[in-house]
């Protein structure tokens, strides 16, 4: 590797790091401050949020890692990914039944499937875009301006759908803006991820409200950062579980906006309220998106080691009938040394 490539590999590595320790550091200070409110406001009200995030928290994580399994059980076998996505089932069946247990299960999961449908739909009309040419381009490395263009009316469109359908959760807003965008800046980089922030963000201050302001200040921050991590990352969409992270740490941080800037009577239980289901809707839709770009890449690959096999067979088939026709040529001239021999 050349030295130049070298130094610039590494300036990346160690402006990535730097973008992490910030987002790390941001959902510290705002743990930080949830723990402070909870502490002053009573302890069944921090009990409840623990109850919350114990339901969520570990159900995520669960289904995101035998989500990321699966792709890879699907090319060991049939039987085993059948058998993956069985287990799936069977621990969301019970995590269902034990939280059920512990509290109202259609109070506590109503708003998460409430957010999930949103989250489906959105996701739907993402997927779809990935099948068409543009977006396949991109995924190739191939980023024209009108490749580009397209990417960015497409996420503008879904960012603003995603924030003008979102459900109320105790009178706060929750919906997958962020993700959107944030998912933007990552597979099209500044001249996706930055103007779908704007836009998007533009659009939610339009909306009104106490958070309208921080809502919008992190949206555009969130497509920044997004772009960032792209280019960071050579232009090329992180894997999974680096998408995860980043939208894991950024989601707290949206949240840290909020807790700055507006009054803590306010913001916290703002957060309380609507900070799990964010989280859980933001967490598994990037899951679902980042498995959907692998499988396309690897899709291309396969395409391509196909064509390359075609390629070689025929350039064997070629170089064949080159040998064939040389030694057809040999032949005629040894027949007609042997005529002249035969006239000497």
């Amino acid at each position: 590797m050349p030295i130049d490539k070298l130094k610039s590999t590494n300036k990346n590595h160690l402006m990535m790091n730097i973008l992490y320790l910030i987002l790390i550091i941001s959902n510290i200070i705002l743990f930080i401050g949830l723990i402070d409110y909870y502490s002053k406001t009573g302890i069944s009200v921090q009990l409840q949020a623990y109850e919350y995030f114990s339901s969520v928290i570990p159900t995520v994580i669960i289904i995101g890692f035998i989500t990321a399994k699966l792709s890879g059980l699907r090319e060991k076998g049939g039987s085993l990914y059948e058998f993956g996505a069985l287990i799936m089932i069977t621990v969301i069946s019970i995590l269902t039944a034990y939280f059920g247990e512990k509290a109202n299960t259609a109070e506590l999961f109503g708003p998460y499937l409430e957010m999930f449908r949103i989250l489906s739909i959105t996701l739907i009309f993402i997927l779809m875009a990935t099948m068409l040419k543009p977006f396949k381009e991109i995924i190739r490395g191939d980023f024209t301006k009108r490749n580009l263009f397209v990417c960015f009316i497409i996420f503008a469109v879904l960012a603003i759908y995603a924030t003008y359908f979102n459900i109320d959760v105790d009178g706060a807003p929750a919906n997958v803006r962020c993700m959107v965008v944030m998912i933007s800046g990552l597979f099209g980089g500044p001249f996706v991820g930055i103007p779908v922030g704007i836009i998007s963000a533009a659009y939610r201050f339009t909306m009104g409200g106490v958070t309208a302001f921080p809502c919008a200040v992190s949206t555009v921050i969130g497509g920044i950062v997004g772009s960032l991590f792209f280019i960071l990352n050579d232009k090329k969409f992180p894997r999974p579980l680096e998408a995860v992270i980043i939208m894991f740490l950024f989601t707290g941080f949206e949240m840290l906006m909020v807790v700055v800037m507006t009054p803590p009577d306010i913001s916290f239980p703002f957060i309380q309220n609507i900070y799990p289901k964010m989280l859980f809707a933001s967490v598994v839709g990037i899951i679902l998106f980042s498995l959907a770009i692998k499988t396309r890449k690897d899709e291309m690959k396969s395409s391509k080691g196909e064509k390359e096999s075609i390629i070689d067979e025929l350039t064997d088939e070629v170089g064949a009938n080159d040998e064939i026709k040389a030694l057809k040529d040999e032949i005629k001239t040894l027949k007609k040394d042997i005529e002249k021999l035969k006239k000497e």
